[in-house]
């Protein structure tokens, strides 16, 4: 009896390796939706990256905008240059881009003093789970610590709230 009960708890054990995700699909290894590359408290001209999954609402669109949107009189936003943007596919969830795109696939940037939007042409048909990734070089952090939660949009019809912490 104990020989069974020991052979279904290493079955069970060796089944459930793999499975050890974070809420949301993430693992420990994954990259955040929403990054900063310096998460000072008032830094100015930060590039920040913003990671957000294909789901059914943009399954088989060609990917043609992708975009932010920051609490207001919290964070600055300004324009960038084409070329300064980068755009990319994560088509195998592993965190890195698969496909990237250059500055002569964005059409358009448009920016207020707390959101932007990148247009692009790329040709390419999102499936479910291709994590797209922009990387956005000119936000100005908030002047105090704390959580802030960034509404990022894909498509024009896909949404998500991410939170960006800064210490």
């Amino acid at each position: 009896m104990r020989r069974v009960l020991l052979a279904v708890l290493l079955a069970a054990l060796i089944a459930l390796s793999g499975c050890s995700a974070l809420p949301g699909g993430q693992t420990g290894d994954d990259p955040p939706a929403v990054s900063a590359e310096n998460a000072d408290p008032g830094a100015t001209n930060v590039t920040q990256t913003l990671r957000i999954a294909a789901d059914g609402t943009t399954n088989g669109t060609e990917l043609s905008a992708i975009g932010a949107t920051y609490p207001r009189d919290e964070f600055s936003v300004e324009t960038a240059q084409h070329d300064a943007i980068a755009v990319g596919v994560d088509t195998d969830d592993d965190g890195d881009v698969d496909r990237p795109f250059n500055e002569t696939h964005i059409s358009g940037v448009n920016t207020n003093a707390y959101s932007f939007d990148v247009t692009l042409e790329t040709g390419y048909t999102l499936e479910r789970g291709d994590v797209v990734v922009v990387r956005y070089p000119a936000v100005d952090n908030p002047s105090e610590a704390g959580e802030y939660d960034v509404d990022v949009r894909l498509n024009d019809g896909q949404t998500a709230t991410e939170t960006l912490t800064f210490e």
